[in-house]
């Protein structure tokens, strides 16, 4: 038998709605069974994929804060219904800086904290979600509200559909969560209004995607731009800032860049870095994104 905060992973680098997860926890005791479900999926997600845990002889005791040496509690699911983003998704995000994002890492741009947005404002880190897999489907949709019963959602609301390890999963950028499709769709009735796959895309279609997921080499800016922004004390803040540091540990010639930009600027006050870059780059030969 162990505590959940004995256990430096979660404690440190496992997020849930972009919450240090045990502050989540603490901060919501009367969670709704689909949320506790997600929790508890996204923690021995986290313990077994690290091989902090043995999945055959431990399980989670969510109300004690445990893992527990038995099987009687919630037990580790190779393919849960409901489960935070997976950990190897997230380092998969941290390696890619492409235009979609506004050419910071994907794990920088999904980990902004839940907002109330529009549509517009969901497609592109769905595209960039994608990103990282061979192939994927965007969807348009429309179900049943898993939180308010007897409720239907006829707004449609976009979803990338994905597959891991044999599994489709419909990812969820607005909750930061993945949801088995087949279990999704048939609880929640939900109807497809519009879906297009990547892969059976026009040649125009995969172009201009291709452009979206494409590498951007421009980080070194965007750095400047957030840094200011990253001591927001919020703890819906706290996975945001977290990706911000690793960014560091990916991409460290980008800070290298980013410390000499700094330089100029005190060197010539009221200029702004982006003129810099784009000086360089020009002398450099190499093309602005």
């Amino acid at each position: 038998m162990a505590s959940l905060v004995d256990y430096e992973l979660l404690t440190n680098d496992v997020f849930y709605r972009c919450w240090h997860i045990l502050d989540y926890i603490e901060a919501h005791p009367d969670m709704p069974p689909l949320e506790r479900e997600s929790i508890e999926a996204t923690i021995m997600e986290a313990l077994v994929s690290k091989k902090l845990i043995d999945p055959t002889k431990q399980s989670l005791d969510l109300d004690k804060l445990e893992i527990v040496d038995d099987t009687n509690h919630y037990c580790y699911e190779e393919h849960p219904r409901i489960c935070g983003i997976p950990l190897w998704m997230k380092e998969e995000f941290r390696k890619k800086s492409i235009y979609i994002t506004g050419s910071v890492p994907i794990s920088l741009r999904l980990t902004r904290p839940p907002v109330k947005v529009g549509r517009s404002c969901v497609y592109d880190p769905n595209y960039a979600v994608s990103a990282i897999f061979d192939d994927a489907t965007f969807i348009d949709a429309i179900y049943d509200s898993p939180t308010r019963e007897g409720v239907r959602l006829e707004e449609t609301r976009p979803f990338v559909e994905v597959n891991i390890n044999g599994v489709d999963y419909l990812v969820d950028v607005l909750t930061k969560r993945i949801l088995r499709s087949d279990w999704f769709k048939e609880t929640y009735n939900m109807e497809t209004k519009h879906s297009i796959k990547i892969s059976e895309g026009t040649e125009e279609q995969k172009e201009k995607y291709k452009e979206m997921i494409s590498e951007s080499n421009a980080l070194a800016d965007m750095i400047l731009l957030l840094e200011p922004l990253i001591d927001v004390e919020s703890p819906s803040f706290a996975e945001y800032r977290y990706e911000f540091e690793k960014t560091k540990e990916y991409f460290p010639e980008a800070w290298q860049e980013a410390e000499y930009l700094k330089k100029e600027m005190e060197t010539f006050r009221g200029i702004s870095p982006l003129m810099f870059s784009k000086k360089r780059n020009n002398n450099s030969g190499e093309k602005n994104d």
